[in-house]
This record gives structure tokens, sequence and C-alpha cells, in this order.
């Protein structure tokens, strides 16, 4: 794949985009039917041909015209979500006002313009296309399919043109958009595209307006997705490994005895140590609770996009949500190399969680083998491990099989195939999302 076709690809894609903001798609078939015609119909003023591209020429034309005198001073304002989900439609109201008030709102529309829609050469070359290896010699050489596909995911879905027509305010013109996001992670508009159309709606005529605005699209979410238990196992085998926690109230196991501080109830002070030691002392209860779960999401691959992964953000995503059900989240997510606590079960550490799965890349510069001391650490402490992994191989299952004798619960997610024949004694699920 050579650097020409990514410059003639650059070109194509920046000639395209002018050719959209200038016509309508009945005037680029009407533009094309005249321009063919040309060649057929000037050589004489009585065959239909010429009729037909006077006409369309005269359409284009007075199209044209009705333009002319257009003013394009306007400003926006756009309130956009933090956080959408993929694949459903996300609704926001756009505030439109023009600069001095001689603007024209009649035949107004308004389009969002991507941020960053162009890859890098280095992008380009490396990024293989899903299913690229099932194409010709030619395609996978020329890239073209590739390079389109790419166009596709940094916008993040089609962008459409809506009409500037809604409530007028004080400030301008109120009016509804929205966008359906087709991948996750963050996606960003650079600005907008406010046209009007000619009086035949042919053609357009406007101005770009820069004002950047980005939403955090999460995984997939699958609300059927239920927490796996290993097969045969009863309660009194899980032997889950348990913490205390300190508590002030009673009903707990006492523990200890310490200083009365102020702020403590004086239902828990013990009178008696207290008379001996002539200074208030107050009880401490604790109870032992579950130690907690821990999610670990390998990200350890090469490739700059690999659709394996993505079912494996969508699977951990999914988890999290039964879990947050249970109100149970994990103590800790592991992202690779980084750590993100969970806190507590609310719902801000859940959209929290959701976020840095949102955002998750491959991790190209350090490999699984890096990752394994802090596995191994999580593994001691934690009841549960959730293994979420799109590279199923002899070196991780050696890992996951040294881990679950530390006592661990393991539960390991994949994606794709799984590589040789050992077999661990832990519960595995091959992710199938589609």
């Amino acid at each position: 794949m050579k650097k020409r076709h990514y410059r003639w690809y650059s070109a194509t894609y920046r000639l395209n985009e002018k050719i959209e903001r200038k016509f309508t798609t009945s005037g680029k078939v009407l533009f094309l039917c005249a321009f063919a015609l040309v060649f057929f119909g000037l050589n004489t003023r009585s065959s239909m041909l010429f009729v037909v591209f006077a006409a369309s020429l005269a359409l284009l034309l007075t199209d044209a015209v009705s333009l002319m005198f257009k003013s394009f001073g306007f400003e926006f304002e756009r309130f956009l979500p933090e956080c959408v989900s993929k694949g459903k439609d996300v609704k926001y109201p756009v505030l439109l006002r023009a600069k001095s008030g001689k603007e024209s709102s009649e035949n107004l529309f308004y389009a969002e313009v991507p941020a960053a829609p162009v890859p890098t050469f280095e992008v380009f070359v490396t990024t293989k296309e899903p299913g690229e290896e099932k194409r010709n010699a030619f395609d996978r050489n020329m890239g073209y399919y590739r390079w389109k596909w790419l166009i596709d995911k940094n916008c993040g879905g089609k962008y459409e043109e809506f009409a500037v027509t809604g409530r007028k305010t004080d400030g301008g013109i109120l009016f509804e958009a929205s966008f359906r996001p087709e991948r996750r992670g963050k996606i960003a508009f650079g600005g907008a595209y406010v046209f009007h159309k000619g009086i035949f709606g042919l053609l357009k005529k406007g101005k770009i307006v820069p004002n950047p605005g980005s939403f955090l699209v999460l995984p997939e979410i699958e609300e059927s997705f239920e927490i796996p238990e290993n097969e045969g196992e009863t309660a009194n085998e899980k032997n889950e490994k348990t913490r205390e926690m300190q508590e002030t109230g009673s009903g707990f196991e006492l523990r200890s005895l310490r200083e009365f501080v102020p702020g403590d109830s004086i239902r828990n002070i013990h009178w008696k140590s207290s008379a001996k030691s002539g200074q208030l002392r107050t009880k401490e209860f604790y109870k032992e609770v579950d130690s907690g779960s821990v999610v670990f999401i390998d990200n350890f691959f090469e490739e700059h996009y690999s659709e394996d992964f993505e079912k494996v953000l969508s699977a951990a995503a999914s988890l999290l949500n039964a879990m947050e059900r249970e109100e149970n989240l994990p103590q800790i997510l592991f992202v690779g190399m980084e750590t993100h606590e969970i806190p507590d079960s609310s719902k801000k550490s859940f959209s929290n969680a959701l976020a840095k799965l949102a955002l998750a890349e491959n991790d190209a510069e350090n490999r699984f083998e890096n990752c394994l001391e802090t596995l191994f650490e999580a593994g001691q402490s934690a009841s549960t491990i959730f293994f979420f992994t799109s590279k199923y191989d002899e070196a991780r299952k050696k890992a996951l099989k040294t881990l679950s004798g530390l006592g661990c619960s393991i539960r390991i997610f994949y994606a794709g195939s799984a590589e040789g024949e050992a077999e661990l004694s832990c519960y595995e699920t091959k992710i199938d999302f589609q």
C-alpha cells in the first residue's frame, strides 16, 4: 500500500466534501444530466436532448441566482449529553443565532461536521479493515475499502442535515438535532455547516461555523447478560475470601476497645472498662464481608483495531451492568496496566467504570507478561477475578492456571478462538455478541 494511494484518497475525500456542500442529491443528478447532454444536444436547437439540457441549465441558474444575496453571519450553541449508548439515537437541542439580525432563516439547514475524519498515513497502513483478508489482491493492494472504513470509523456515525425549524426565542431559534453513534469511544464535532437551499432545492450555499463539541459513546450492553457461576459448585465449596469491615453499630462481632472520641455514640461506651481506666472507652464492632471481585481487561495486542476486542469490551460492560443491578460492583477495574478503583456500587461509580471501558485502547508497547505481578497480587486478595481477553493463547492459559492455584475463583471470557489444548479448572465463556 503506497503513500500516493493515501494522497489520492485524501484529495478525493476533500473534493467530495466540497461537492456535498454545494449540491443536493437532486442538484447533482441534474448537473450530471446537463453535463452529459453537452456532448449530445448542442448541435441542434430542435432536438429533445437540447430542450432537456436547456431546462436543466435554467433550473440550476435560477437556483444559483436565488442564493446570491443570502448572508451567513450565524453562530450556534449545542447542548450535548456527556455520554450515550452505541447504536441508539441521541437527540439534543441546538440554539442558532444570527449575528447581525439581517440573516434569513428561510430554507435554512444545519449539519454537523466531524472533527478529524481523515486518518493519518500510519493508521492507514497499519489498521486492517475487518474481513479484509477475504478481498481480492487488487483491493487489498489499493486499500480503498480500508480507507472508506477508516473514514466511517473516525466519523462515528452518519451526519444528517436538519431543517432549522423550531421555537423562536430572543436569542435565536431553538431546534432539535440527532445523531446515531455507530462505535464506542469519543466522538468529536469540529463545527457545523449552516446553509440555505435554492428555490428549487438543487444547490446549497453556506459556511462552516467552527464550534468543537464531543460526547462519550459507551460500549454496547447486553441486558440479558447474567453473571456466570461455576457448574456444580456449592456455597461451601466456593471458599470465598472475606475481609473485615469496621461497624459502629451493635449486632456485629466485638473485636476491640478504644478511647472514646467526640462523635462516637454513647450507647457503645464500655462502662466497666471506662471505670477501671478512668477514661471513656468505646466498643469497636466488625463484620465479615466478601473480599470483592476484580475485572481485568486484556488489551495487549498489536493491531490498532480488533473486532474481537470490541466484543470483549461489550461483554465487560454487560457484566458491570449485571453487577450494578445486584449492587455488587467489583472493587477494581484493570484495563491492561491501568488500575481504576471502584469505591462503591453507586450510579456514579458505575458510570465512571463504563467510561473507562469506552475509552479503552490497545497497548502495543507492553506485553501480557508485564501485568502478571499485578494480576497475581489482585488474586491473593480478591474472591473472584473476571478475566476478559481477545487473545486466549497458551501463555494466558498458563498464567490463569497459576492464578487459580492461589484459591481465587476465576471466570474467563474470550473472543475469537482459543489456542492450544490445555484445559483449566475454571469457568470459560466464549463471547459471541453480534
